[in-house]
């Protein structure tokens, strides 16, 4: 997802956008015993969202990062039927990709559908009402959105607020005359200025050029790991 400037920014105007809520079917305390409840601002959008949990919040980073994101919506609502009668069902995230393909996902830390409650409940809405609101739903765990995934898309949001193209393409120029894999600050060494080598970096694997070469998928990305040049099959 890339922040598109309008005209009057292209034109050197200072552009100040009003907050508004984001399109949700139901609001929620802003205060909870049990769970951490946030706001945060849409990147690149003039759109407040509400997240009841963390881990939900950390989610939609997920998906914010992914460049074959277009769209995200919190809390939407499905009706489904099982044998007590009609019950409303609220899905954290409505995910739209660039495929035009729709996905309601439950963000829930494993632990806390121990009772498979919350699966059973999303195999109702499968096969009575899904096909209506979206393609596919699915519930999202720690072991689906990890910590180092997490880590991930914080540093592609951040490094995209201070995109430099022109440090992006230097970048990855010196990573092709290099011609292999190379640690992380064998790289930065190269570029001559580590800050802006860093970001340029983010937003390289941000655009899917390049790509952490990490051992298992909870490895973070630090000064000693190894990157690579992006392969695509023709």
């Amino acid at each position: 997802m890339k922040y598109v400037l309008s005209p009057e920014e292209q034109a050197g105007f200072d552009v100040t956008y009003e907050m508004v809520p984001s399109d949700m079917h139901r609001t929620f305390p802003t205060k909870s015993t049990t769970s951490c409840r946030l706001a945060a601002r849409y990147p690149g959008r003039a759109t407040i969202m509400y997240f009841e949990s963390l881990f939900e919040f950390e989610c939609a980073q997920y998906f914010w990062s992914r460049s074959d994101v277009v769209d995200l919506k919190t809390q939407q609502l499905v009706h489904y039927t099982d044998e007590f009668g009609t019950h409303e069902h609220y899905f954290d995230l409505m995910v739209t990709f660039v495929t035009g393909e729709v996905v309601f996902f439950s963000c829930r830390p494993k632990d806390r559908d121990a009772s498979g409650e919350l699966a059973r409940t999303l195999q109702f809405i499968r096969n009575q009402t899904l096909r209506f609101h979206a393609d596919r739903c699915e519930m999202l765990t720690e072991e689906e959105i990890t910590e180092a995934d997490v880590y991930r898309a914080r540093e592609i949001l951040r490094s995209r607020k201070f995109r430099n193209s022109a440090n992006c393409a230097r970048l990855l120029e010196i990573f092709k005359r290099i011609g292999k894999p190379v640690k992380v600050f064998n790289l930065l060494e190269a570029f001559g200025r580590e800050g802006a080598a860093w970001n340029a970096m983010w937003n390289l694997i941000g655009d899917g050029l390049i790509e952490h070469l990490a051992p298992d998928e909870n490895s973070v990305l630090t000064h000693t790991s190894w990157i690579g040049l992006v392969e695509y099959d023709a």
